[in-house]
Parts: C-alpha cells; sequence; structure tokens
C-alpha cells in the first residue's frame, strides 16, 4: 500500500461529517480510500455525488466483496 493512502471505513458515518473529515484529513498528492461496505440506502452513490460536486476526483472500486470510493485531491 502507498504511503499517501489512507482507508476510511464509511460504511456507518453521516455523509456530511464523512465529507467534512475528508476535506479536513486529504491533502494533495494522498489518496483516501472509503469503504462503503455495503452499500446500504445507497451511501456509495451519495457520498461519490457529492464529492464530484465539490471537485474531487474519485472513481469507485470494488473490493474484498465491498464497495469503495478511492478519492483524491482536487488539483487547482
Amino acid at each position: 500500500m502507498d504511503h499517501d493512502e489512507k482507508i476510511v471505513n464509511a460504511e456507518n458515518l453521516n455523509i456530511d461529517s464523512t465529507l467534512n473529515d475528508i476535506s479536513k484529513e486529504l491533502r494533495p498528492g494522498e489518496t483516501l480510500i472509503l469503504d462503503v461496505g455495503n452499500n446500504y440506502f445507497d451511501q456509495t452513490d451519495q457520498i461519490y455525488d457529492t464529492l464530484v460536486m465539490r471537485g474531487y476526483n474519485v472513481r469507485k472500486s470494488f473490493k474484498n466483496g465491498r464497495n469503495q470510493i478511492i478519492v483524491n485531491y482536487k488539483q487547482h
């Protein structure tokens, strides 16, 4: 695993607080992996769409049977 990569369990988190945590933690050059797990209530899509609207470089992934969102810092 890359040393600039963090994994956050986003399965039971409030979307707004999760996004605030992302904006505080994510720095240029870092990658944050949000592990959404089983995607109850379509959190994966909600978090993904919100991050896209905020200008983050995001993509969805499915690893080890879990939904994940890979987030890269928005480069200005």
